[in-house]
């Protein structure tokens, strides 16, 4: 079924942001907060539950997920059967502790994503090609102002850029803990079809959501 978002420019890189009904954030949520943790980035103290892919659980948000990113895949014409929503987990941010997470991209991945299930610090994003802001003409005391982007969290808010995309978050000083979910993406099947009806690669990716059958493009067709 296909989801409604919004094309975001920036650096110019585009990113995506979607809006998940209130029912699943309200939902995930509350289990999110019965689930343990572990500080595996001991430095910045942020926890977290490693991958919930396939925990039955959270099916229902694994599948919006999976939608969203269908709906990318039909209106952006990437070459492949499917992108894969293939690695996911969550993140707490415990309140008042000062935890964050710092610079970092995600590799082996096409897309990733960040599901704000509270409002919290922002999330930071660096322009990948920052360095052309050194040549400019400034008055402001340098270029970092120009080249890193805040996105504030808004619950139920998705946000999709690509793996590349280094990003980090502010230290969390609120009065509430932060929880997030994040995903990345891994293209599956027959990938970049060349001449010949030949693909260059073809790779099989497990997913959780089998009950979504293979990619059918016509449900994902915009509507005038």
């Amino acid at each position: 079924m296909r989801q409604e978002y919004q094309t975001v420019p920036m650096f110019p890189v585009r990113c995506f942001s979607f809006k998940a009904p209130r029912v699943l954030v309200t939902d995930t949520l509350a289990k999110a907060q019965k689930m343990q943790y572990k500080n595996f980035n001991a430095e910045y103290g942020v926890g977290t539950c490693p991958d919930i892919c396939d925990n039955p659980d959270y099916h229902d948000l694994m599948k919006w997920f999976q939608q969203c990113v269908d709906t990318l895949h039909v209106d952006n014409g990437w070459n492949c059967d499917r992108l894969v929503v293939n690695k996911s987990w969550i993140n707490r941010s415990d309140a008042g502790s000062g935890h964050h997470h710092a610079p970092h991209r995600h590799p082996m991945s096409f897309l990733s994503a960040i599901f704000y299930l509270t409002e919290g610090p922002p999330t930071i994003f660096v322009d990948p090609i920052a360095q052309r802001e050194w040549a400019q003409f400034h008055l402001d005391g340098g270029p970092i102002t120009d080249a890193t982007q805040f996105v504030n969290p808004i619950p139920g808010g998705l946000y999709i850029f690509p793996s590349y995309l280094i990003h980090s978050s502010d230290p969390n000083f609120s009065s509430k803990n932060r929880f997030t979910i994040s995903f990345n993406t891994f293209p599956s099947g027959n990938v970049n079809g060349g001449g010949w009806g030949q693909s260059m690669v073809n790779i099989k990716v497990e997913q959780a959501w089998a009950d979504l059958g293979p990619l059918d493009l016509k449900s994902y067709t915009k509507k005038d």
